[in-house]
């Protein structure tokens, strides 16, 4: 079974390829605004139609399809090393079935697996990174509300347009013109849009995110897939959930437990269920391996394998998830965080180190110093923030998460 540490290493190159991808159009734009703000309200409007032909835009488009595809091969590449993980421990159940072992790539039905589990978790990437998918979130910046959902084209296009037009008026700080539109790119980031047809509803989420979380659904997903069949070739009967540290608080009380088939049908469906021993549990609303769960259920041969984690090391990492972190804020209140909402808080910490780091390269391009300024100064502060946090729930910082990649 892979751990965390090595799925995150195996999932970081198609990550760094999404921050180049992002940075490149932002730094694209703040390219253009240096330019005009070089320029003479003549030299401007010479050039002002160049800008609008599209040649920018097509450049980028060119390069976000060669980086995608890049991605494309990474994650089936990452399918198959998840896939053959799982296969390479399921060899104690073939012999003692009395099963013939044999190698993964000669298991036609194993391979029929990963092969469906490459295009499914492939295809998922591409849509969602295609170009007319993406949009940048125009925001009014003081209130934070959402006004237009803006495409990288428009996006382009709302920068030079306002670049010429602080030019062409006169205006006497460009910078501070252009600041808060470099702002809005930079709060926003490129997202991914869906149009759910039958409530009309459009969803949106930041395309680093959405990425990560495709990965992250492609890797659980093959890993039951690949299960799933094991267990119809050596006769599984039962599974065992996968145990990980500072868990969510729905599926943590049933974490490392055996279930027989049946059990765990109803598990997965809502229902009472109880597991091998008898402990009974009560319905949980979230599946297992679905809605950004990261457990797996392992098949097994009831009676043959040991749970991996005894009753007793179980309630320990309940114990120790639920002491958690507990602070006063400024008007004096106390707080108290599980490890498991602790986790989430240092995503949220990430998450603004990147923006500030964007931010940051932006400004830097469109040698708009005070707004560099603005970002260096956020940066120290949410890595401070970031470092302090973390040192206090005693829980590792996780600097790959923080990351951009120009």
């Amino acid at each position: 079974m892979l751990t965390d540490n090595q799925i995150e290493k195996l999932i970081q190159p198609v990550l760094n390829r999404q921050s180049k991808i992002e940075m490149m159009v932002l730094l694209k734009i703040a390219d253009r605004v240096k330019d005009i703000g070089t320029m003479t309200p003549s030299d401007v409007k010479a050039l002002e139609q160049l800008y609008k032909s599209g040649s920018d835009v097509r450049a980028i488009n060119k390069e976000l399809a060669r980086l995608t595809k890049l991605n494309e091969r990474q994650v089936r590449k990452i399918i198959r090393t998840v896939a053959a993980d799982n296969y390479k421990d399921a060899e104690p159940y073939y012999n003692y079935r009395k099963r013939r072992y044999v190698p993964l790539e000669q298991n036609a039905a194993m391979q029929s697996v990963i092969s469906a589990m490459e295009s499914v978790t492939a295809s998922t990437y591409k849509n969602i990174s295609r170009s007319t998918a993406l949009r940048f979130l125009w925001r009014d910046l003081t209130t934070g509300a959402l006004t237009e959902l803006l495409s990288m084209e428009e996006a382009y296009q709302r920068a030079v347009d306002t670049a010429i037009q602080a030019v062409t008026l006169g205006v006497t700080d460009y910078n501070t013109a252009m600041q808060k539109t470099l702002q809005n790119l930079v709060s926003s980031g490129i997202n991914t849009v869906e149009y759910q047809s039958e409530n009309g509803r459009i969803t949106h989420q930041r395309l680093d995110t959405a990425v990560r979380r495709n990965l992250l659904d492609g890797i659980r997903m093959t890993s039951q897939a690949m299960q799933d069949e094991i267990g119809k070739q050596v006769g599984a009967d039962g599974v065992e959930l996968s145990v990980h540290a500072m868990s969510a608080p729905d599926h943590e009380p049933i974490q490392g437990h055996q279930f027989t088939e049946a059990e765990f049908e109803k598990c997965q469906t809502q229902q009472a269920f109880e597991d091998v021993n008898g402990i009974q549990f009560a319905p949980i609303a979230r599946p297992i391996g679905v809605w950004n769960c990261r457990h797996f259920a392992y098949n097994i041969i009831i009676g043959v394998q040991s749970p991996t984690y005894t009753l007793e090391q179980l309630e320990e990492l309940k114990k120790k998830n639920a002491k958690g972190y507990t602070y006063t804020d400024s008007k004096g209140q106390e707080h108290h965080l599980s490890l498991y909402e602790c986790t989430q808080r240092q995503r949220q910490y990430e998450l603004a180190i990147r923006k500030a780091r964007e931010g940051k390269a932006l400004a830097e391009r469109a040698e708009n110093d005070k707004l560099s300024e603005y970002y260096n100064k956020r940066l120290k502060q949410k890595m401070t923030d970031y470092q302090t946090f973390s040192s206090n729930c005693k829980l590792k910082t996780q600097y790959s998460r923080t990351k951009i990649v120009i």
